[in-house]
């Protein structure tokens, strides 16, 4: 299950997404009293877990997914998504504040003590 990628942190996405992460599916649609129509949702369950209850998979692959499941660390593919997404942020930072000071100067307003007012009299 673990596949070389080019992007860092893809596998510790994919891996927390598929069998970490449990999801509810749409299962139907009920009617409430007054005529509404209501979603209908099954019990939330990760990808891994449906994939193993739709009995499509041989018994090697179903051993295979069980021993990735069995061999992930929760904390630590968290830890490495947060540690990717911060040196991201760390990385856009300077980027940003530049693009900042860009739409600042573009929309800032002029300095009003360089404005001069002509009055008129009234005649």
């Amino acid at each position: 299950m673990s596949g070389a990628s080019t992007r860092p942190g893809a596998q510790q996405v994919n891996d927390r997404l598929n069998y970490l992460t449990p999801t509810k599916k749409p299962a139907g649609w009920a009617t409430d009293a007054v005529g509404r129509r209501k979603r209908l949702y099954d019990t939330p369950k990760t990808p891994y877990r449906r994939l193993l209850a739709s009995g499509i998979l041989s018994d090697t692959q179903q051993a295979e997914l069980r021993a990735h499941h069995d061999s992930l660390d929760p904390v630590a593919i968290a830890t490495e998504i947060d540690r990717i997404q911060q040196q991201l942020i760390r990385l856009a930072a300077e980027k940003t504040r530049e693009l900042e000071r860009e739409v600042q100067a573009v929309t800032a307003h002029p300095n009003p003590s360089g404005i001069k007012l002509h009055r008129r009299q009234a005649s």
